[in-house]
């Protein structure tokens, strides 16, 4: 019999995210790591610089975020 339990971690909002404005950051997704500048941040994505390249990443796909 199978016990492992499966914990969901906390949603991504952008209340979460809005401490990290403007600063570099390292963000992690189920397909990639970015490592940027935290543009801006709404109800649904969140926007990056990433090497002079705009990069949109829906907040459901963000696993993990941190200052760089």
């Amino acid at each position: 019999m199978d016990t492992t339990a499966v914990i969901d971690a906390p949603r991504m909002t952008a209340r979460r995210l809005r401490p990290l404005l403007g600063g570099p950051v390292t963000v992690r997704t189920p397909s990639t790591l970015l490592r940027g500048t935290l543009l801006s941040c709404v109800r649904g994505s969140a926007w990056f610089v990433v090497d002079d390249t705009d990069v949109l990443v829906d907040l459901d796909d963000i696993t993990w975020i941190e200052p760089a």
